[in-house]
C-alpha cells in the first residue's frame, strides 16, 4: 500500500512541476513585448481590446473600463488607426460587446474605426478570429497584466505580430483569484497551440 500511496506522489509531482513549467513558459515567452507605456508604445494597425465582464446596468467592469480607457488612449494619441473590440456577443453568457463599443464611442472614437467581434467567447478564439476573420497581422493587445502574458502568447502563436500594454489602473477585487486562474489558463493554452486546437463553443 505504502508502494502504491508512494506512485501516487510522484505522479502528482510530476504533474504539479510539468503544469508549472507549461504555465511559466507561457506567461514569459513574450513578456519582453509588453510596451511601458502608451506613450512609448511601437505603432500598430489596430488595438485588439479584450473583453471582460460587465456590472448588471450593462456599464463596463472595473478592469474592462480600464482596458478601454487605454485603447482610446493608444487611438487618440495616434498609436493604433483602429480597435477591435473582441468578447461575448451575450449569445454566450453576457453581452460585453454593447457595453465596450458604447463606451468607445462616448470617447470619442468614431464608430467605423471601432471593429467588433462578438464571437471572442476565450482568449484563443479572440485571437484566432482577429487573424482569420479580420485579417489582422499586427497589433497591441489591451488587457490587465495578469492576463497579458497568455494573450500574448496565443495571439503571436496564431499569426498575429503583438505587442502588448498593461490596462492596470487601479486595484482589482479578487485579483489573486485572477492570478491563479490565469495560470491554469496557461496551461490549457499551451495545450491549445502544442497539442490540439480547441473546439469552439456551440451556441444554441
Amino acid at each position: 500500500m505504502r508502494k502504491f500511496f508512494n506512485v501516487l506522489i510522484g505522479l502528482a509531482t510530476i504533474a504539479a512541476v510539468t503544469a508549472i513549467v507549461l504555465s511559466l513558459t507561457v506567461q514569459l515567452q513574450y513578456v519582453s513585448e509588453i510596451e511601458s507605456s502608451v506613450e512609448t508604445a511601437k505603432p500598430a494597425p489596430v488595438a485588439i481590446v479584450l473583453g471582460a465582464s460587465v456590472k448588471r446596468n450593462g456599464d463596463p467592469s472595473p478592469a474592462l473600463q480600464d482596458r478601454l480607457e487605454i485603447g482610446y488612449q493608444l487611438y487618440e494619441k495616434g498609436r493604433v488607426e483602429k480597435i477591435l473590440i473582441t468578447g461575448d456577443d451575450g449569445a454566450y453568457h453576457i453581452d460585453e460587446i454593447h457595453s465596450m463599443r458604447r463606451t468607445l464611442e462616448n470617447f470619442g472614437v468614431p464608430a467605423v474605426d471601432i471593429w467588433e467581434d462578438g464571437h471572442g467567447y476565450r482568449t484563443y478564439e479572440s485571437c484566432r478570429r482577429a487573424r482569420v476573420s479580420y485579417g489582422v497581422d499586427r497589433a497591441i493587445i489591451v488587457t490587465q497584466r495578469f492576463h497579458l502574458g497568455r494573450a500574448l502568447y496565443l495571439c503571436n502563436k496564431l499569426g498575429i505580430v503583438a505587442t502588448g500594454i498593461s490596462a492596470d489602473q487601479r486595484s482589482y477585487d479578487e485579483i489573486g483569484f485572477f492570478i491563479l486562474r490565469d495560470a491554469a489558463a496557461s496551461v490549457l493554452a499551451w495545450i491549445d497551440i502544442n497539442v490540439r486546437a480547441p473546439v469552439p463553443p456551440v451556441l444554441y
